[in-house]
């Protein structure tokens, strides 16, 4: 394993803009918040044009039309710049997010599926809690929903395999009503909100490491994050395509290491993933992903911004830094 410290030093001295350098200060170096470096830092992010813009697209209501795909994205970037939940972007949209929950707001936004009470009785609680654990992890709000798909789980796992029959099953017996399209424990949304936190633990060991071997094993592709099986290597690149499917295999593969039993995997994946440096012992990605925590530099252009963007997202997936 590497020096983090080594890495994060040789990227502070590359000079780089306000976001960035706030993510290493923050993130890796640790620096106190009360500190004025550090207020002179985060102040220099809130105020940067990338936060101005998703502030002013922010409606009344607290969330950026549509719910599902952009207020989602939109999420996942304030947290992926370091905002954190006070601000106003976060703090407007988790309390829209619990009068959803509280069933006193809505999307405004509907998918028609075979049976016409799985979006609103599944779907949209679902996603609404997991987006809302990324802001506040520790919300006692979330109890309910972890413990309704942490039961799913652990009856689709109960025996260390996936059985999808009995997932079927447990779910329509809950929710009372047939269909064809139940949630599988290995989508990205149970992932978020099953994931362990500082306060909440929810799945069994057994099932914690049931979950984790299936994903890595067996899963074809992680819902919402990866169309491919996760234990196929793959490498940074220099096609357009390769460093695509690294960022999103890396994505999916930060999100199992939130998990208990990613320790077993850990160190094969992490030896691979530090074969993908450069020779200056950066990674670096030849295109612009898209996804939300790019860019992070004012531009993409310069081989700087492009080195120091690509190196954030590997540290801090070797950080074991909360996935999004």
């Amino acid at each position: 394993m590497i020096d983090l410290n080594i890495v994060v030093d040789r990227l502070l001295d590359m000079k780089p803009d306000p976001i960035p350098e706030f993510i290493l200060l923050k993130e890796f170096k640790r620096l106190n918040p009360c500190s004025r470096e550090y207020q002179n830092a985060y102040d220099r992010v809130c105020s940067h044009p990338f936060v101005r813009k998703i502030e002013n697209e922010q409606n009344d209501r607290g969330f950026w039309p549509p719910f599902h795909g952009y207020t989602e994205s939109l999420i996942r970037r304030c947290l992926s710049m370091g905002l954190d939940k006070e601000h106003q972007c976060l703090n407007k949209v988790s309390d829209y997010i619990k009068k959803v929950l509280d069933n006193k707001e809505s999307w405004d936004q509907f998918e028609k599926q075979d049976n016409t009470r799985w979006w609103p009785e599944m779907f949209v609680p679902l996603v609404s809690a997991a987006m809302l654990s990324l802001i506040e992890p520790d919300s006692d709000i979330l109890d309910l929903h972890r413990n309704r798909w942490a039961n799913f789980a652990e009856t689709a796992l109960s025996l260390g395999y996936y059985d999808k029959d009995a997932e079927a099953r447990v779910q329509c017996e809950y929710f009372g009503f047939t269909t064809k399209r139940t949630i599988p424990a290995f989508g990205y949304y149970n992932l978020i909100l099953l994931a362990p936190t500082g306060k909440k633990n929810c799945l069994s060991d057994k099932t914690d490491q049931a979950l984790v071997d299936y994903c890595m094993n067996c899963a074809e592709q992680i819902y919402y994050v990866y169309n491919c099986k996760l234990s196929d290597f793959v490498p940074i690149g220099i096609k357009r395509r390769d460093s695509r499917d690294f960022c999103h295999w890396l994505r999916a593969l930060s999100l199992i290491s939130q998990f208990k039993g990613w320790m077993k995997y850990k160190d094969k994946y992490v030896e691979w993933i530090l074969r993908q440096r450069n020779e200056e012992g950066f990674w670096e990605l030849t295109r612009k992903p898209n996804l939300f925590n790019f860019p992070l530099s004012d531009s993409w252009r310069s081989r700087k911004n492009r080195i120091i963007g690509s190196t954030i997202m590997v540290l801090r997936f070797l950080n074991n830094n909360r996935a999004f």
